[in-house]
Order: C-alpha cells, then structure tokens, then sequence
C-alpha cells in the first residue's frame, strides 16, 4: 500500500486514542460546583470574585477566569455565551476541579436569579440619602405623542445595592449626585420598588435624549 496511506491511518488511530483517554480523564475527574453572585469581574485582568452566602456570612472566592478556557452556558436559554457576557450582580454556578483550584475555570453556568423579574426606570437622579438607601429618579414617559415628566421612588440597601458606570460592567463606589443621568433596575417588593442595580452614564455619551418607557426584563 501507499506510505502515505499508513501515515493517514496512524495518524488517526492516534486521535481516536487521544480523544478516548481525554474523555475517560474528564470522566474520572472530581469535579466540585460552587454558587454564588459575582460580585466583581474584570476579563481583561481574567479575574472573578464570587460572593456565596454561608451560615458564617457571606464568603468571596476569586476565580481565574479566561476566553478562550472559560465556557459559559445558559441552561435557560439554550446558549452559549462568553465570559464578555459576565456581570456583577449575576447568580452563576462555577464548576472546578479539586486539587486544581488555581488553574483557570473551565466552566461557568449563569443561574436564574432568584428573583429574576426586574424592571428598568431611566432618567435625571433627583434625591439620593445613602444612609437610609432612597432615591429618586425624574423620568421622561411618552404617552401617545405627548411627553411628560414622573418621579419614580426606590429604596435600596447601600451594602449590597450594584452600582456600575457606562459602558464597563465591573462595580464601582456607591458614588452619585442629583443631576446624574441613571437606569435603575428594581423589583417590586412588599409595595416599594427595590432597587438592585443602578448603571450611572456619562452626559456626553447620552446627550440630552433621556425620553424612555418603563420596560420590564429579565435578568439572570
């Protein structure tokens, strides 16, 4: 027969060989899954800190973190996302192996949050009292061809409330003053509008368009 022929064949008997030692490996690997919220992430860095609740408090992780190692999934949605896709503030299920702690994670899963259904409210930040975790935010509603203004009330928890900053996704200081233009997603909770995140933009990048509806999303 032709040597080249044999080159072939050998070659792949050698990946069907290498392909089931893999699989057998992975099989055979204890693998330890970890829940919690991130609380901070930075994919430039590969660096994600997850908050989990313990009977003790809560208890933060840091977690290397990759692009091109890093497999994150939606289970929900069927989907394949990337760690770009990442958050803070996401409840996520992070899969590692024992005695391999340091090495980059293979494998995120993003969890429904467990409340999941939040609402958005854009505008002009009005009041703020940290200490006692209330804001107001003037929105501009279209109703049919008329615009009007509203005052929209939350409350929060200065310690756990997310507060990012246009366009990064990595949490910053609970830092901001009437006059800042804010989307505020909040859930609706024992009559007050919880809020859990707060996205603060920057004048320029919004302009002077700040017109918006209410909408309702998902978050997880």
């Amino acid at each position: 027969m032709n040597s080249n022929y044999f080159k072939v064949m050998m070659a792949v008997t050698a990946a069907v060989l290498f392909t089931g030692i893999s699989v057998g490996a992975t099989e055979t690997m204890d693998v330890r899954r970890v829940s919690g919220e991130i609380g901070w992430v930075d994919v430039q860095l590969g660096r994600l800190e997850l908050n989990k609740e313990t009977p003790k408090g809560t208890k933060t992780t840091a977690y290397r973190i990759n692009q091109n190692e890093t497999r994150v999934t939606d289970p929900t949605d069927m989907k394949y996302l990337n760690v770009a896709d990442l958050r803070a503030g996401q409840y996520i299920t992070i899969e590692e192996v024992r005695g391999q702690e340091d090495n980059v994670v293979p494998k995120i899963i993003v969890e429904p949050f467990p409340a999941s259904e939040f609402q958005q409210a854009f505008g002009e930040l009005k009041e703020i009292d940290v200490p006692a975790g209330t804001l107001v935010v003037e929105e501009r509603v279209r109703i049919g061809q008329e615009e009007r203004t509203r005052l929209s009330y939350f409350v929060f928890d200065p310690n756990t409330v997310v507060v990012m900053r246009s366009p990064s996704k990595e949490p910053v200081e609970l830092i901001l003053t009437p006059g800042d233009v804010v989307k505020v997603e909040f859930v609706e909770l024992d009559g007050k509008q919880q809020a859990r995140y707060i996205t603060q933009y920057s004048p320029v990048v919004t302009g002077t368009s700040t017109t918006t509806t209410t909408t309702t999303t998902t978050t997880r």
